[in-house]
């Protein structure tokens, strides 16, 4: 993923495009897919019976282990980045997420308690690493790293919302508006925080990283449904 533009024009673009070809989506994609057929499909009902609520669990779960806190990556990266072009950007995006924050709380209080599996201590402390890990790159002194993960820890976070609306969704609860900065503000952001190629690669060390960890939540919560389907 080397996300170094030639042309500064284009550095926002190939930014959010990055996001996008790098992030949880892939992911997402199936567990979105298997709750829609276990919902839907009379033949796997019964299959579904442990397996959907524990995925439903997992996710609101995990989420919120790793973002229901405050301050949270978004916050910790507002107070490195000194530059006034991102300062709307960040007031609109450090609110939204609060929302955010608040709508994980509701999910994993309907969603219950986690499905216990072998080796579940050691998959807690690895969603804490990670969620500190996270938290590192939000507050990295390298000028540049910060705005990366937080900008990429946003777009990412929108592509992973349609499955926590499905999850809201079948819990009752009515998911509200993600009011997140869209790609075309993040865009245009990331082009002006692209001043020279140094804060370029910082940009593109912290986007790296924030996806590659976002995955591996991703993977974690991926790896315990199929743990589950393969009993």
């Amino acid at each position: 993923m080397g996300l170094i533009a030639s042309n500064q024009l284009d550095f926002g673009q190939q930014f959010v495009a990055d996001v996008a070809k790098h992030g949880c989506g892939p992911i997402v994609a199936p567990l979105i897919a298997f709750l829609e057929r276990s919902d839907n499909g009379a033949q796997l009902r019964v299959q579904a019976k442990v397996r959907r609520p524990a995925l439903k669990a997992d996710i609101a779960h995990y989420m919120n282990v790793c973002f229901g806190r405050h301050p949270g990556i978004i916050d910790f990266a507002g107070q490195k980045i000194v530059e006034q072009e991102a300062r709307e950007w960040l007031v609109k995006a450090i609110d939204a997420f609060a929302l955010e924050r608040v709508f994980l709380n509701r999910l994993t209080v309907e969603a219950g308690p986690i499905h216990r599996q072998i080796g579940q201590d050691r998959v807690n402390n690895l969603i804490e690493s990670q969620g500190r890990s996270m938290e590192m790159l939000a507050t990295s002194d390298r000028n540049g790293c910060p705005a990366g993960a937080a900008m990429a820890f946003a777009l990412d976070w929108q592509n992973s919302r349609p499955l926590l609306d499905y999850v809201a969704l079948r819990l009752g609860i009515e998911a509200p508006a993600c009011l997140l900065p869209d790609r075309e503000s993040t865009a245009m952001l990331a082009t002006q925080l692209a001043r020279s190629a140094a804060v370029q690669r910082a940009i593109a060390f912290g986007q790296n990283q924030m996806l590659a960890q976002q995955r591996g939540l991703w993977q974690v919560i991926a790896a315990r449904h199929q743990a589950l389907l393969s009993e």
